[in-house]
């Protein structure tokens, strides 16, 4: 056989090869993260593996929304499975690009908003603790083995209300992550419009060990209900300001 005649041949036989592939029924999807990420669950699927859709995802156990994606053909460059994807619920939604590489996530570019209901199973606080919307702009999200390993961008709470440990407007504030040289995330958190001050720092080991502490200061010193939260927390220091510092297994 002729070079001309052969590699026409491996030409075409690539395609159909390709054809096929691009037809698998998204069914697939769904045998393999039961495999490789059990607590992740799709629901009404259809479509094929490289562009599809499922009414519901799960994450253990919490309805996130339904799904979209598209496969990324950048991703074989990564030795990976890359997919664009576009998760929609009543009450936000959140764009972005995942690798899947065994039974870790490398979540890229997210970008969108979710209410914090969505996200009350992985919080350090007992569940309806809070209330609000979170605005999500994250370069980066990786998730091993279930635990959240490394993360880098700004999540924003908006509108929060507190239910616990008291009724309480919280207002809107900004944390912004980054990857711990030590490995795991370090976070900076700040008010952006609140009747409360705050600074704090945030660190969270690959483990799940998390550090936090700062300081919480009334805006207006003369208002009784921030007054009355925050004598819940003990004696203000001598500037008026109330520090606090937790340590806990998330």
């Amino acid at each position: 056989m002729k070079w001309r005649s052969l590699r026409w041949w491996l030409f075409g036989s690539l395609a159909y090869l390709l054809f096929l592939l691009t037809m698998f029924p998204a069914q697939y999807i769904t045998g393999w993260l039961s495999k490789h990420l059990p607590g992740v669950r799709l629901d009404g699927v259809s479509g094929t593996v490289f562009s599809g859709h499922a009414d519901g995802l799960q994450v253990q156990g919490t309805a996130l929304g339904t799904l979209q994606w598209q496969f990324d053909w950048r991703a074989p460059f990564s030795l990976s499975y890359g997919y664009r994807f576009q998760l929609q619920s009543d009450s936000g939604s959140l764009s972005g690009r995942v690798d899947l590489r065994g039974s870790s996530l490398y979540l890229r570019d997210l970008d969108g908003r979710v209410p914090v209901s969505a996200l009350e199973r992985w919080l350090p606080l007992p569940n309806h603790s809070v209330d609000g919307s979170l605005a999500l702009h994250l370069k980066e999200l990786d998730v091993k083995s279930g635990r959240l390993d490394s993360a880098e961008g700004e999540v924003e709470l908006d509108d929060g209300v507190l239910s616990w440990p008291r009724a309480f407007t919280l207002g809107s504030y900004r944390m912004t992550l980054a990857p711990a040289a030590e490995g795991g995330i370090s976070a900076e958190l700040a008010d952006v419009v609140s009747p409360l001050k705050l600074r704090a720092a945030l660190s969270l080991s690959p483990e799940g060990a998390y550090h936090l502490s700062g300081v919480l200061a009334p805006r207006d010193p003369s208002d009784p209900a921030t007054k009355s939260f925050l004598a819940g927390l003990g004696t203000p220091d001598s500037t008026g300001q109330y520090p606090f510092d937790f340590k806990g297994q998330w």
